[in-house]
């Protein structure tokens, strides 16, 4: 039987830095998840493009929570078992997704080239012995489209149909039918939805 990265969704460690709180990424389970989902994604990424079944098999051992959705080669997510992928989404080549917290993509989401995707604010402390880091969840909606080299930032929310702009830095939340783009983002124009 196939491991996943599913297995370590229990631990301790895992719960505590899901949750928010404060985590040691030094921490031995934590460790050995990112290992996991580094072999798994390097499985990944190495499969041949026209052997979907063996790459559909990898990515659900790496994202057991992923629906139908494409992934384009040079993906890289730290853990896996963090993430929701809706049906139907679209993650371009050369994406990170730093998933210490919880990162939901909702259904019909484009994703860009060189997009990252981090749950984690760093450290709470600076000095010598700071050994503990947080993160705050993610949430893109439905029939998002994120353009080429966005970074999403931790704890950010973005609405259903919403367009961020090529090298945008999302810091904050961003409602839904707007564009957005620039660094920081901020909403330019809501979007007027066809009727059609």
């Amino acid at each position: 039987m196939d491991i996943t990265t599913q297995e370590f969704s229990c631990h301790n460690a895992v719960i505590r830095m899901t949750s928010g709180e404060p985590y040691a990424p030094s921490d031995n389970t934590l460790q050995r998840a990112r290992q996991l989902a580094m072999q798994l994604c390097h499985t990944y990424n190495a499969t041949a493009l026209h052997d979907y079944q063996a790459r559909w098999s990898t990515l659900q051992q790496l994202i057991p929570a992923a629906k139908r959705c494409q992934i384009e080669p040079g993906f890289n997510i730290e853990y896996g078992f963090n993430c929701t992928i809706g049906k139907g989404t679209f993650i371009n080549y050369n994406v990170t997704i730093i998933d210490a917290c919880p990162v939901t993509l909702g259904n019909q989401v484009l994703v860009g080239p060189n997009t990252v995707i981090s749950t984690v604010i760093g450290r709470q402390v600076i000095n010598e012995q700071a050994t503990s880091e947080a993160a705050r969840p993610i949430r893109i909606g439905h029939r998002v489209w994120l353009a080429a080299n966005v970074t999403l930032c931790a704890g950010v929310t973005i609405g259903d149909n919403a367009v961020i702009g090529a090298g945008s830095v999302v810091t904050q939340d961003v409602p839904a039918n707007a564009l957005c783009f620039g660094n920081p983002a901020r909403t330019i124009r809501k979007i007027e939805q066809s009727t059609q």
